[in-house]
C-alpha cells in the first residue's frame, strides 16, 4: 500500500466534538475548564493519530501529553496543584464519562431525551474548572490545609473568579513578585547550609568526646556495649494495644503516636529516655504477632471442638490486594466473594473462604477444603443453615445438596427465618411500587420517597392496629433499628407519634436491609396527612405480618419453632385482598423450608400440647422403620402448603409428603426421643436458632477486615481480634466497663 493511502484524511467531523464543538489548544491565560481539557484532549488524540499513521495513540501517552499542557497553565498561575499522576487520573476519570456518554451517539443523536442531557453535559462542563489545586476550600478564612498547600493571598481573587465568572486571565511575568520569591529561596538555600554545617560539627565533637571516654575509662568491655544497644531497644510488647487497634481500625501511625504520647505523659519517655518511643512498625509487628497467635489459638480450638451445625452466607466485598508487577507490589482494590462460617449453637466465628466461581459446586468444594486444611471434622454435623437463594437451596444443585452427597447423609436444614419473613414484603413494595434499580435504589415514588422520609414532619394519620405482636419483648437485647421499628409499630397503633421518635433517624435504605425499610416506609406513613392506597396497604402489612412476625422470631429464636413462625407468617397475611394474598402466598410457598416434614416433626415433638408430641412420635417412629437401611439422601423439596390450615402441623398432606425423620435425631435412640418428649426436656434440640444473624454479624466483619487488610490470613486475624476485644469489652462507656 502506498504512504498516500496511509494518510487520514482530514474531515470536519475528524476534528469536531459532538458535545463541545470544534477541537482546539489550551488557552495559556485562562485556566482550563472540562470542555477546554476534553476538547485539547481530542485535539492531542487527533494530532498523535496523523503522526503515528500505523496505531491508534493509547490514552495513557495522550493523558500524558495534555497532563503537562495543564500543569504549564497552572505553574504561571502560582497556585499549588496536585501531583502530575493525580492530574493524569481526573483526566482519564473526565474522558471515561464522555466517552460513556457518546457510546449510543449513532443510535440515539435523534432522540430528543439523548440530545437534552448531551445539552445539560455541555452547559455544565462548558464553565466547570477542571480544578487541580490541593485546596478545594470556598472560604479561605476558615481554610484548614496545609501551609504549602494553601491557595497564596495575591491569587485567590483569582481561583474564586476561574470557578464562577471566569472574567480575568493570567497576566505577563511579575517582575517585583520574581524576584521576592528568589530572594526568599536563596535566603531559605544558605540557611540549610548553615544548619548542615552545624551538624556536622555536632557530630564530629560528640565522636571526639566518645573516643576520649573510652580511652580514659578502665572499666571498658564488650558488656558494655551489648547493654547500652540493649537498653537502645523496645522491648516492651503491645498485645491489648494492637488488639484495640484492630478492633477500632486505627492505623499503625496514628496508633503509634497515640501510645508514645502516653508514654511522655506517665514519665516513662522523657528528654533523657527515649528508647521507649514507640513507632509505627513497631505497632504492625504487634499486630501480626497477636493476629497470627489468635488464629493459631482458634485453630486448635475449634479442631478440638465438634461441630455439629455449621451456618453460612456469602457477600461480595470491596477487596484489597497487592499486585506484583516485576519487583514491585502495588495496591489493589477488587470485587471477590467472601463465605463465612459460622458454628452454631454458640455462634462462633469459624472462617471465611473464597471460592473460584459463584457456583454452588466451587462454594461448596472451597467450604469443604477449608474443613480439611484446619484438620475439622464433620462427622457430628447434622444441622445447616443459610439464607434462601437458590444457590443454597436448590434441589438438586444447591450447596447444601452437594454438602449431603459429599457427606452420604441428610443434614437438618434450617433457612433464615428472618430473611423468609422479608421476602413477601419485598414482593409486595415490587408489585405496588416498581423494581429496585440498584443496591439502595426504588424506581417508584414510595421507594424514591423513604430515603427522605426523616426530614419529613409528623402529620395526622390514622392508627393501625398491631394485634399480633408478642408481648415478652426485652427492648435492652434488640439493636437501633429493631427498636426504631418497634417503637413506631407502637406509636401507629395509638395514632400518635411523639417528637422524640419522629426527630430519630432510621437505618439507612438498602435491599439487604429490609428491616430499615420497613421503618422508613412506617415514618413515610405518619409524615403523609393523605397517603395513597398503595402506602396504606405496605404500612397495614408491616404492622399486621412483617413486624409481628420478625419479633416473634427473635423471642422465640429455635429450631423447633420455625414450624410455627411459617404457620404465624400465613395466618397474619390472611386478611389482604386475593390478588395481594397470591403474591404473598406464591413466596412463602417458595421459601416454606420450615414446612418440610423433618423440621415440622421437630416443632410438633416440642409442642405444648400432649396429643400433638404423641402424634408426632407416631410419625417419627413410622418414617424410621421405614427408611432404615436405606443408603440414598433424600431430596429436600418443600411440599404444597395448606394455606387455609387451622394450625401449623395441617399446613401439609401428610399422606402425600415422603415421611423423614428429623436429621437432627437421626442418631438419638427412639426410647431416649420418647422419655425426652414426655418429660418436656428437649434444650438440647432447640440449642440451633432458626435465623442466620451471628452470620450477617461476622459477614460484617469480614467485609470490614477486606477493606482493611491485605491476604486472607491477615484478614482472619484482624476479625479474631475484633472478636476477642467485643467479648472482652462489649461496651466502654465508663471505667467499671473495662475488663482486664
Amino acid at each position: 500500500m502506498s504512504k498516500e493511502n496511509n494518510i487520514v484524511k482530514t474531515t470536519r467531523q475528524r476534528t469536531t466534538c459532538p458535545i463541545f464543538g470544534p477541537l482546539n489548544e489550551l488557552h495559556g491565560r485562562v485556566l482550563p475548564t472540562v470542555s477546554d481539557v476534553l476538547k485539547y484532549y481530542l485535539f492531542v488524540k487527533y494530532e498523535m493519530k496523523m503522526t503515528l499513521l500505523v496505531r491508534e495513540p493509547t490514552v495513557s501517552e495522550i493523558s500524558e501529553v495534555v497532563a503537562q499542557k495543564i500543569e504549564s497553565v497552572w505553574v504561571k498561575s502560582s497556585i499549588p496543584h496536585i501531583s502530575h499522576k493525580r492530574v493524569i487520573e481526573k483526566i482519564r476519570k473526565c474522558h471515561d464519562k464522555y466517552r460513556n456518554l457518546l457510546k449510543p451517539y449513532k443510535g440515539r443523536r435523534n432522540d430528543k431525551k439523548y440530545q437534552q442531557k448531551l445539552e445539560n453535559y455541555r452547559n455544565e462542563k462548558i464553565s466547570c474548572l477542571f480544578d487541580i489545586t490541593f485546596c478545594k476550600c470556598t472560604n479561605f478564612d476558615t481554610c484548614k490545609c496545609q501551609k504549602d498547600m494553601k491557595i497564596p493571598l495575591a491569587e485567590r481573587l483569582f481561583i474564586k473568579d476561574q470557578r464562577l465568572e471566569r472574567k480575568m486571565v493570567i497576566g505577563g511575568v511579575d517582575v517585583i513578585a520574581t524576584k521576592k520569591k528568589e530572594k526568599r529561596e536563596k535566603r531559605k538555600q544558605i540557611e540549610d547550609e548553615r544548619i548542615k554545617r552545624k551538624l556536622v560539627k555536632t557530630d564530629a565533637e560528640s565522636m571526639e568526646l566518645l573516643e576520649l571516654n573510652s580511652t580514659s575509662s578502665s572499666s571498658y568491655t564488650d558488656t558494655d556495649v551489648i547493654t547500652l544497644e540493649y537498653q537502645s531497644q523496645n522491648r516492651l510488647d503491645f498485645p491489648t494495644l494492637a488488639r484495640e487497634c484492630d478492633r477500632y481500625g486505627i492505623s499503625d501511625r496514628a496508633a503509634a503516636s497515640i501510645a508514645s504520647a502516653v508514654l511522655q505523659d506517665i514519665g516513662i519517655v522523657h528528654e533523657g529516655e527515649t528508647s521507649h518511643v514507640v513507632d509505627r512498625n513497631k505497632i504492625r509487628r504487634q499486630r501480626k504477632k497477636l493476629q497470627n497467635a489468635v488464629a493459631e489459638s482458634t485453630k486448635l480450638t475449634v479442631s478440638q471442638s465438634l461441630l455439629t451445625g455449621l451456618y453460612f452466607d456469602g457477600r461480595k466485598d470491596n477487596t484489597k490486594e497487592l499486585i506484583k508487577k516485576d519487583k514491585k507490589y502495588y495496591p489493589k482494590t477488587t470485587k471477590e466473594e467472601h463465605y463465612t462460617l459460622v458454628n452454631e449453637p454458640d455462634s462462633v466465628y469459624i472462617g471465611h473462604v473464597t471460592a473460584a466461581t459463584g457456583g454452588a459446586k466451587d462454594i461448596k468444594e472451597a467450604i469443604l477444603n477449608f474443613f480439611i486444611s484446619n484438620n475439622i471434622q464433620l462427622n457430628g454435623l447434622t444441622v445447616i443453615g443459610c439464607d434462601g437463594t437458590n444457590v443454597n437451596t436448590g434441589h438438586k444443585g444447591g450447596i447444601i445438596r452437594f454438602m449431603e452427597l459429599d457427606l452420604n447423609r441428610p443434614l437438618q436444614w434450617c433457612i433464615c427465618l428472618l430473611h423468609t419473613n422479608e421476602l413477601p414484603l419485598r414482593h409486595l413494595l415490587n408489585s405496588l411500587d416498581g423494581a429496585t434499580t440498584g443496591p439502595t435504589e426504588f424506581c417508584g415514588p414510595i421507594g424514591k420517597a423513604i430515603k427522605t422520609c426523616e426530614e419529613l414532619p409528623v402529620a395526622p394519620f390514622s392508627s393501625i392496629s398491631v394485634e399480633n405482636m408478642p408481648d415478652n419483648i426485652d427492648r435492652m437485647v434488640l439493636s437501633n433499628d429493631q427498636q426504631y421499628l418497634y417503637d413506631i409499630c407502637l406509636a401507629i397503633s395509638r395514632g400518635e407519634c411523639y417528637s422524640d421518635l419522629a426527630l430519630k433517624k432510621p437505618g439507612p435504605v438498602a435491599h439487604s436491609r429490609w428491616l430499615t425499610t420497613a421503618g422508613r416506609i412506617l415514618r413515610l406513613y405518619v409524615a403523609t396527612e393523605k397517603p395513597s392506597d398503595n402506602l396504606i396497604i405496605l404500612a397495614t402489612y408491616i404492622m399486621k405480618v412483617y413486624a409481628p412476625v420478625w419479633f416473634h422470631v427473635k423471642t422465640k429464636p429455635a429450631i423447633t419453632e420455625g414450624a410455627r413462625h411459617i404457620w404465624r407468617l400465613i395466618s397474619f397475611s390472611r386478611y389482604l385482598e386475593p390478588n395481594l394474598r397470591n403474591i404473598v402466598d406464591t413466596v412463602i410457598q417458595r421459601n416454606g423450608f420450615f414446612c418440610h416434614p423433618e423440621n415440622l416433626l421437630l416443632s410438633m415433638l416440642t409442642d405444648k400440647r400432649e396429643n400433638i408430641r404423641s402424634l408426632a412420635l407416631r410419625k417419627l417412629f413410622c418414617a424410621r422403620n421405614e427408611n432404615r437401611g436405606s443408603s440414598e439422601v433424600r431430596i429436600f423439596q418443600v411440599p404444597k402448603l395448606d394455606f387455609n390450615a387451622k394450625d401449623y402441623f395441617a399446613l401439609i398432606n401428610w399422606q402425600r409428603v415422603g415421611r423423614y425423620e428429623p436429621p437432627l435425631l437421626m442418631n438419638v435412640p427412639f426410647k431416649e426421643i420418647v422419655a425426652m418428649v414426655k418429660a418436656r426436656k428437649t434444650e438440647e434440640w432447640s440449642k440451633y436458632p432458626c435465623h442466620a444473624q451471628a452470620v450477617e454479624r461476622c459477614i460484617r466483619l469480614v467485609s470490614e477486615a477486606s477493606e482493611s487488610v491485605y491476604g486472607e490470613e491477615k484478614r482472619h486475624g484482624f476479625i479474631l481480634n475484633r472478636i476477642q476485644s467485643r467479648s472482652l469489652i462489649k461496651h466502654y462507656n465508663t471505667k467499671k466497663d473495662y475488663n482486664l
